[in-house]
């Protein structure tokens, strides 16, 4: 059985990168901490570099991974 690979396409200081990671887990989690380390990441998948998840799903996928580092404020009464 041949495993897909995915990939995360990101932009930092100019240059573009390719990343391949063995699990979407490792490319989600990859993604992430670019994104948190101030690049431009616009590309994740396992198909075709032109058929990646788009920017708009992995900034829904980022606001879903940064909400468990930001702790709820609790407010006294």
């Amino acid at each position: 059985m041949r495993t897909m690979t995915w990939h995360v396409q990101y932009r930092e200081g100019g240059t573009d990168h390719l990343v391949r990671y063995p699990t979407p887990e490792e490319a989600i989690e990859s993604a992430c901490r670019l994104i948190d380390e101030g690049c431009d990441v616009y590309g994740m998948g396992t198909g075709s570099l032109t058929t990646s998840v788009s920017r708009d799903e992995i900034a829904r996928i980022y606001a879903f991974w940064a909400r468990p580092k930001t702790p709820f404020v609790r407010t006294e009464n």
